[in-house]
């Protein structure tokens, strides 16, 4: 018999240990200051700071006191920024990603852009020498024009004069936007390049 109860006994005495350990005290201040304790979360506390303890004392946890109205409105504004402020770095490590994977030296980066550069330059090139015969041109009709001086200008040689402006204009606008691009091409190298210097000195400072 003593075997089966010295087993019995020990095994009692270990589930109770268990369930000591497994006890938690609530505790917390009500309106009044005064200090509530419990075995569960406190109703009277419900809109205040906890802690809950072990039967030792130690805290376990703090348990903040619910936000107000306000607070909740402030913390959805600050989740939001948080989340923008995160993809904001996924994609920038993407696109770092991406930059390290296309050039291999900011020579490769130089010939990028020439090349992108040249292509918008034959096009101005082309709409330049386009522009300089338009002008021709209406120069030609304005000349004609002088022949009609105070008589109505004939219906075909005044659509003429119409259609030639309306080319002039168009392919001014075309200059000015190509200009832009040129402005945007060359800013968007410059950029390349520096973020591939920032990237490449880096590696080199970790690898030291």
């Amino acid at each position: 018999m003593r075997g089966p109860f010295t087993f019995a006994l020990a095994l009692g005495l270990v589930l109770a240990s268990g369930a000591a350990e497994a006890q938690k005290i609530y505790t917390c201040r009500d309106r009044n200051g005064h200090t509530l304790s419990s075995d569960r979360p406190i109703p009277e506390c419900a809109d205040r700071a906890m802690r809950e303890l072990n039967p030792s004392g130690t805290v376990l946890r703090e348990i903040a006191a619910p936000l107000t109205p306000e607070q909740q409105h402030q913390k959805e504004i600050d989740d939001r920024k948080k989340k923008l402020a995160d993809e904001a770095a996924r994609e920038r490590r993407r696109r770092d990603q991406a930059l390290l994977a296309a050039y291999s030296s900011e020579d490769k980066i130089d010939l990028a852009r020439r090349r992108a550069l040249a292509d918008t330059e034959a096009l101005n090139k082309s709409a330049e020498d386009h522009l300089v015969d338009l002008k021709k041109e209406k120069k030609a009709y304005a000349q004609e024009s002088e022949f009609y001086k105070g008589k109505r200008v004939p219906p075909i040689l005044k659509r003429k004069i119409d259609d030639n402006d309306a080319a002039i204009a168009d392919e001014e606008a075309s200059l000015v936007q190509r200009r832009t691009d040129l402005e945007r091409i060359n800013q968007r190298y410059d950029d390349e390049t520096k973020r591939f210097r920032e990237l490449t000195e880096t590696a080199k400072a970790v690898q030291k």
